[in-house]
């Protein structure tokens, strides 16, 4: 079970979260008796997995301006600037917060009393819990922020088992925040006020609000306490208060039913990625998890892929083995009739018909390329300036047997398919020697198509020496010096022509 344990200076509430909503299991004091309670409770429960977020009054923000530097020499600097700020505690965090001026902006911040956290922490590792990390109420009060409300902006917020903490945000990023302990009978209306008076005078002593500048207060609360709080802080001409109902900021980040305070809204936003105070040793144990998740999924994945592997190939031998039988099949009859053509006896009328038949299923089936290589043989005997580098074939009986034998054929168009009783062909050659004469090289090869054409094969000149065409492309053509002039040629001719 994974479980999501809130630690303020007075209580620790476990719970465990859903999609959309939080279950409290437990809600002890943060004591030694509180701590033997949780201890018990995390034995019997079967806990698996935690994260831990806290308020605490004894946290501490630095806001400090450091200049632009490489990336090793930047984190050296800022581990050595945390232990010199937080020597004394564990729970400590820098955040690069943007760029001002000449460099990067860094919110240090710490829990400063570590000793109100390590017992829960120490118990957990103990029992070897993981914690996927460590934050603060504080830390996590920027998600809560409507756009571009106020450049000058207090936060203030009741979280129960803790108090008021006040968060001020200048510009938009978190400048410092402050709790204040409020008891169950105070009067909390009274304490907003007191409170938010006393940020503004010291806000207006550090010169962090502009002169005559006014602060504006968001209050997180209900309806009905809003329209109190918000007539007791008209009366201040410094401060403009703005009012959130708990209900509705609830309702839109997708957290069901009504609540009192605003600790659940910043429970639900805390997410198992977010970690501010939680060192390596704190979340090591979460990070092997992940890993062994990660290896534990990456094995059942192959574990599949070999299975659907095993299974493809298992129908591909299948179907291999159904097509060897057919082949032995036709090769046996095959084989038959030429045995019974060829038994010694008088010729009959009928064996000799069989003998034709066969023979003029096999020219049809598998046309020989005989005759064409011979009539380009015969065609080139007179162009004593042609070389032929390359000549391919591709011969079929049909047009649904087109790759029955092949001699690599490579057409360049795509324009010739053997179809019945045809041979497909494609001379690739050169003009060799060549003078430079396009013109001439073109009339060459002129020529030899028109005697090919005589020969009886349908010819397609694909590539000319020279390209006459006008949407070609002349750039780049010639090259003085030159020695040959190639062409490619393709065509047909059906066998017996």
């Amino acid at each position: 079970m994974n479980v999501q344990i809130f630690i303020s200076d007075r209580q620790c509430i476990v719970a465990q979260r859903t999609r959309k909503s939080l279950h409290v299991l437990l809600e002890v004091a943060n004591s030694e008796e509180g701590l033997r309670k949780f201890e018990r409770f995390i034995m019997d429960a079967g806990v698996t997995c935690s994260s831990i977020l806290t308020d605490f009054v004894e946290e501490d923000y630095r806001v400090e301006y450091i200049p632009h530097l490489g990336w090793l020499d930047r984190r050296r600097f800022l581990e050595k600037k945390l232990n010199q700020l937080y020597k004394q505690t564990p729970f400590r965090n820098r955040l690069i917060d943007g760029h001002e001026g000449g460099g990067e902006r860094v919110l240090f911040s710490a829990l400063t009393n570590p000793n109100l956290l390590l017992p829960w922490v120490d118990s957990l590792l103990m029992r070897k819990i993981p914690i996927s990390g460590i934050s603060s109420v504080a830390m996590l009060s920027g998600k809560l922020l409507p756009k571009n409300i106020s450049s000058h902006l207090l936060l203030l917020s009741f979280q129960q088992g803790s108090g008021l903490r006040q968060s001020f945000f200048l510009n938009g990023k978190l400048h410092f925040s402050r709790l204040t302990l409020v008891h169950p009978d105070d009067d909390r209306i009274g304490i907003v006020r007191s409170e938010s008076e006393k940020v503004y005078k010291y806000l207006h002593a550090l010169s962090l609000l502009p002169e005559k500048g006014m602060l504006s207060v968001l209050i997180l609360c209900g309806m009905e306490e809003g329209e109190l709080l918000d007539e007791a802080m008209m009366e201040s001409v410094a401060i403009h208060p703005i009012i959130l109902d708990l209900s509705e900021i609830a309702k839109e980040i997708g957290l069901d039913g009504r609540i009192s305070d605003a600790l659940p809204l910043f429970q639900h936003l805390f997410g198992k990625s977010v970690n501010h105070y939680g060192s390596e040793q704190h979340t090591h144990g979460y990070e092997l998890m992940q890993w062994r998740h990660a290896a534990t999924a990456l094995s059942i994945a192959l574990i599949l892929g070999g299975v659907s592997l095993s299974a493809i190939d298992a129908g591909r031998a299948l179907e291999f083995k159904s097509q060897a039988a057919l082949l032995a099949s036709r090769t046996l009859e095959a084989e038959s009739r030429y045995r019974s053509i060829r038994q010694p006896g008088r010729d009959s009328p009928q064996k000799i018909n069989e003998v034709v038949s066969l023979d003029e299923m096999i020219e049809s089936k598998f046309p020989s390329p005989g005759k064409m290589l011979v009539k380009v043989g015969h065609a080139l005997v007179p162009f004593t300036d042609i070389r032929i580098n390359r000549l391919s074939w591709q011969v079929a009986g049909n047009a649904g047997s087109a790759k029955a034998v092949s001699g690599e054929f490579e057409p360049g168009s795509g324009f010739f398919e053997p179809g019945p009783s045809q041979v497909a062909f494609a001379i690739d050659g050169e003009i060799y020697p060549f003078d430079g004469s396009y013109r001439h090289a073109n009339e060459t090869v002129e020529r030899f198509c028109k005697d090919l054409e005589k020969a009886g094969m349908h010819i397609s000149k694909v590539k000319l020496p020279l390209d006459l065409n006008p949407s070609a492309n002349l750039v780049g053509r010639f090259r003085q010096g030159e020695e040959s002039a190639s062409f490619v040629l393709e065509g047909f001719m059906k066998v017996g022509s």
